[in-house]
């Protein structure tokens, strides 16, 4: 966990955090600069939803986004609850009746009783993963880039996440499934894709990711980036079920 304040530089949290301390301790910051009548724009670096045919795969699709979320970890007796990378893939697989997560892997592949390659009619990329090129799937479990692992266990901390912090009335908008621009009083919550904000010639580190995402988000005009009003009405729709990853181009 890296954080700006304005005026200042970026610094680092003292950690090492759990994912458990790290929501925890976000948490702990947004309550206090609330008490301080400050505002906070944090980014999580995976994947805050997934792509529309894999909401219907999960019979979840018709759903507005923090309702779809908070059905897809609680599971409904037929549909598995969102779990581990080790269970969950297969159990939803068998589910949705369909070879959708996977892993190119096959050791991984065996041990989750998952297939190679998916054997799926549906489209596995967001709409905001096609603006925002090098960005991964939320099917592929294991090897290079693939994210599908973090992405599930991301999604259950988020929903606790946004759960927790409506308990104690701290104001979040999960932007832009919430609303599509700033809303002007809430902190701000959404993803964010580190390759995009890091320069190239910065080596890659979860440090220096965090850091960049900071440094690249102060040094922009955030109203412009958190307004989507120009997508199309395909898009927006798309946006307030799929999400959308801060700088991916409109």
């Amino acid at each position: 966990m890296w954080r700006l304040d304005r005026g200042r530089p970026a610094r680092k949290v003292p950690g090492p955090f759990t994912r458990d301390g790290l929501r925890t301790e976000l948490l702990a910051s947004l309550a206090a600069a609330s008490a301080r009548g400050e505002r906070v724009l944090f980014g999580i670096d995976h994947q805050w939803s997934w792509p529309r045919d894999l909401w219907v795969a999960a019979g979840l699709a018709r759903l507005p986004w923090r309702r779809a979320l908070a059905a897809l970890v609680a599971g409904d007796g037929r549909r598995p609850a969102l779990g581990a990378p080790d269970s969950f893939p297969a159990a939803f697989n068998a589910f949705a009746g369909a070879a959708i997560f996977h892993s190119r892997v096959k050791g991984l592949a065996r041990r989750y009783g998952i297939p190679t390659a998916p054997e799926w009619a549906g489209d596995p990329v967001r709409a905001t993963e096609r603006a925002m090129p090098g960005a991964k799937p939320a099917t592929r479990l294991g090897g290079t880039g693939a994210v599908a692992g973090q992405t599930l266990h991301g999604l259950a901390q988020l929903h606790g996440l946004l759960t927790e912090a409506h308990a104690r009335r701290i104001p979040v908008l999960a932007w832009p499934f919430d609303t599509l621009a700033d809303d002007g009083t809430s902190h701000v919550g959404l993803e964010v894709y580190p390759t995009f904000c890091r320069g190239r010639e910065v080596p890659k580190s979860d440090d220096a990711d965090a850091r960049a995402c900071c440094e690249w988000s102060a040094g922009v005009d955030l109203a412009r980036e958190l307004d989507l009003a120009a997508l199309t009405p395909r898009l927006r729709a798309l946006a307030r079920l799929e999400g959308w990853i801060l700088g991916a181009k409109r």
